[in-house]
């Protein structure tokens, strides 16, 4: 008798994962999101493990809430998770700046933390600022509870690179929905780039994408090079 018919479970989910687990060669991992009884997530995840997961990622809030209803994940439940199973557990859910980092891992012993949302607006989300907070050859970085925040129109110009650089296509509207949120701070501050930004279509939609975010920054550092000889806060 073969693994696959010896699954421990008669969940289909489980099934899923035993038969991953059985037939190929990596690991297997498994994120889902919390149930609004901890016994039940407990229960879930321990399902998972015995299923063949070998990491799983705990999304702290349940399956209602997304859109306007997001609201908090919930910790605990993903310190109950942890507590329960033996294999890799990695948090997802409220982290949103640098020193969420530590405090989501203190709170819920997990191994590792995951995020979705704040990464979009902050992509150097997981990145420590130095400690001289320097930046070798570039000068002066902002720096906010430890962690980087590099210009919004360094990162997204860093981003077009990465896309044109890609051999497979990357539609410009999914590109340009990033940009939105890369620069979403600065684009309230200049509505007719954010205007220009959001009419642009076509086949040369990139290389439309890269005017727009130059300016962005060549008015960026303007408004930087004000305030520093104005003696004001930017």
């Amino acid at each position: 008798m073969n693994e696959r018919a010896t699954c421990p479970t008669s969940n289909l989910t489980g099934i899923v994962v035993n038969i991953l687990h059985v037939s190929l060669d990596v690991p297997v991992t498994v994120k889902f999101r919390v149930f609004p009884s901890t016994d039940k997530t407990v229960a879930y995840a321990r399902m998972l493990e015995s299923a063949g997961a070998q990491i799983l990622t705990c999304h702290g809030r349940i399956r209602e809430q997304r859109g306007q209803h997001t609201g908090l994940a919930d910790w605990s439940k993903i310190r109950a998770v942890k507590e329960a199973v033996s294999v890799p557990v990695f948090a997802n859910g409220n982290i949103l700046y640098h020193s969420d980092i530590e405090r989501c891992l203190r709170e819920t012993g997990a191994d590792a933390v995951m995020s979705a949302e704040g990464q979009l607006y902050n992509p150097a989300l997981f990145a420590r600022a130095c400690a001289e907070g320097k930046r070798k050859g570039k000068g002066k970085m902002m720096t906010f509870e430890e962690g980087l925040h590099l210009p919004h129109a360094e990162m997204a110009l860093e981003y077009l690179d990465i896309v044109q650089s890609l051999q497979t296509r990357t539609a410009p509207s999914a590109v340009k929905g990033h940009l939105f949120k890369i620069m979403r701070p600065a684009l309230a501050r200049e509505p007719d780039l954010r205007e220009r930004l959001g009419k642009i279509s076509g086949p040369d939609a990139i290389e439309r994408y890269v005017e727009v975010v130059r300016e962005m920054q060549v008015r960026m550092e303007v408004s930087v090079l004000f305030c520093i000889a104005s003696g004001v806060s930017c």
